[in-house]
């Protein structure tokens, strides 16, 4: 069965260090999504001008990861509800 991954945690907490460490050596995932990371790809020298693009980015992501049964993790601050419904429905489907 497929894993997701979920690195919450509020602004500034670490979260996006730690994935990028905790990750690729200790879970062996290769796929994190992260929206702040791909604001910055579409926009190195000002990310905040992407950040609608980005998490539209961020979430084609996870459906297109979840359509191929193939792991990930994303990071969140899980401040809005519609990770409840993803996560429920995750287990629903087997996911770890």
């Amino acid at each position: 069965m497929p894993t997701c991954w979920i690195i919450a945690g509020p602004n500034g907490a670490g979260k996006t260090t730690f994935a990028l460490e905790y990750l690729p050596k200790v879970a062996h995932c290769k796929h994190f999504i992260n929206a702040d990371l791909i604001a910055a790809g579409l926009s190195p020298l000002a990310p905040e001008r992407q950040l609608i693009a980005a998490s539209r980015l961020f979430l084609r992501e996870i459906d297109h990861c979840i359509e191929r049964a193939q792991d990930f993790a994303f990071e969140t601050t899980l401040a809005g509800r519609s990770y409840l419904k993803l996560i429920c429905n995750l287990k629903a489907d087997g996911w770890s």
